[in-house]
């Protein structure tokens, strides 16, 4: 008899510890109930105590079956097995307290409060056991994860290049991650829920407490892939619906890999899988348009003497120490009021000056910018006798000279630049040089209109 009935005590655990879990939450909150005088409500604080103490005794011997019979490691359990036995002890030792007492005391309180504290520490040993590590925390913001001590970091799943994604290795590569993003929390080797441990392929192979999940070859007949794509609402359905799910680029290529033998080895290119399967776990190699900074960001109050003289000044992107400074409402700003600007100079990475009264003086200001990266210097009296200087600016990107008075040599003064991605000389000399100069070659790309389009058949239509 004790066959079954032994294992079937260790099983009733999950539904045996919500009762002294209600019960002691109950008692506790009674401690804090208003009242006058002599508290009516001390029978109820003793009875709940005791109870409450009973049945964390019962749910901890069905723990300690569950333990025995269904292959937890002792590291795993441990713990929460040593908050049950605390939490069964102080529950006890509060009822003998509140027993002797006719009224509630501070210590009663306090007592209770860490009996609270104690019984939540558990529950959450315990639905680490049951639902995978983090399952508490998981749900919560990075920041709030930190605090908890939780990692902010979740696995990623596949991360391939553009260069070597084709060599990529189909199992290590890709469908490992896929299992440690969306399955390993609750099937690992210290958590093997449904006794499944999906952190190696070995282990993956041995199956879980319902038989092998995996059959090469054959993947609408792998418990592996078959629940994956069971719906939701299904009780097989797995991830849990209130876990991760997986994506159908996912799903697809779990089905691909054991269609293919579900090898450990193997190339995504030998398993034919298009680049389109793997598209969105490709990493990009995006290169940042403004300058890498370590600059932290500046406080709106250390903006505001910008703005008191006429500047329109921001963050270049939210989080960054870089700034996007404009004299769109100061068309007065001269050279001399370069000084308004020395505070934040290191700073600053896009600066407009359009239509202002600045000369080719201030492009010696201009050179001490390090992080300049946007510069408009439309509609001003810029000539152009100073502007090979800002060749030495080496993280000047775009160049905006339109309605100036630059020619084509003094733009092609800047050719020894290393960073100049694109130059503006709209209504200029230079544009109109370089209409009648014939091609001319630049190291970056020349915007200076005069462009003709070829006459088409359509344009001497009368209608």
């Amino acid at each position: 008899m004790t066959e079954f009935l032994l294992p079937f005590l260790g099983r009733m655990h999950p539904v045996l510890v919500h009762l002294p879990i209600g019960i002691l939450i109950f008692g506790i909150l009674l401690c804090f109930f208003p009242q006058k005088g002599k508290n009516p409500l001390l029978p109820s604080i003793r009875l709940a105590f005791l109870i409450g103490g009973i049945a964390a005794l019962a749910a901890g011997g069905s723990g300690f079956l569950q333990y025995q019979w269904e292959g937890f490691a002792w590291e795993d359990v441990q713990l929460h097995l040593f908050g049950g036995v605390i939490t069964a002890v102080g529950s006890f030792g509060l009822y003998s307290l509140v027993k002797n007492a006719e009224a509630l005391t501070t210590k009663i309180r306090v007592l209770a409060l860490v009996l609270g504290l104690i019984l939540g520490i558990t529950g959450h040993w315990g639905g680490n056991l049951t639902h995978g590590e983090g399952y508490f925390t998981e749900v919560l913001p990075a920041d709030l994860q930190s605090l908890f001590g939780a990692s902010a970091q979740p696995e990623l799943g596949p991360q391939l290049t553009e260069e070597t994604w084709e060599n990529a290795q189909l199992y290590a590569e890709v469908i490992q991650p896929i299992l440690n993003k969306n399955c390993k929390s609750c099937h690992n080797p210290r958590n093997r829920k449904g006794e499944l441990d999906l952190s190696s392929l070995a282990a993956l192979k041995k199956g879980g407490e319902d038989g092998l999940v995996l059959t090469a070859g054959d993947a609408a007949h792998s418990e592996l892939f078959a629940r994956l794509i069971l719906p939701k609402e299904d009780e097989k359905h797995m991830p849990p619906t209130e876990k991760n799910q997986p994506s159908k680029e996912e799903i697809t290529l779990i089905e691909s890999w054991i269609k293919g033998g579900a090898k450990e080895s193997g190339t995504l290119a030998e398993a034919e899988i298009s680049k389109n399967q793997v598209e969105r776990f490709i990493l990009k190699n995006e290169i940042p348009f403004y300058p890498i900074s370590a600059l932290p960001p500046l406080a709106a109050d250390s903006l505001a003497g910008l703005k008191e003289a006429g500047l329109f000044a921001e963050a270049v992107e939210s989080g960054s120490g870089l700034l996007k400074v404009s004299c769109i409402n100061l068309p007065s700003f001269q050279d001399s009021d370069w000084r308004i600007l020395e505070s934040v100079q290191s700073r600053i990475a896009y600066l407009d000056l359009t239509g202002t009264q600045v000369t080719d003086a201030v492009v010696e200001q201009l050179t001490a910018l390090p992080n300049l990266t946007v510069l408009k210097l439309n509609s001003t009296g810029i000539t152009g006798n100073s502007l090979k200087k800002l060749a030495q600016t080496k993280n000047l990107k775009l160049l905006y000279l339109n309605k100036t008075g630059i020619n084509l040599s003094q733009i092609q003064a800047l050719g020894s630049s290393k960073s100049l991605q694109k130059v503006f000389a709209f209504d200029t000399p230079a544009s109109r040089e370089l209409a009648t100069s014939g091609k001319a070659i630049f190291p970056f790309i020349l915007e200076a209109g005069s462009y003709s389009l070829p006459k088409l058949a359509t344009d001497s239509i009368v209608y």
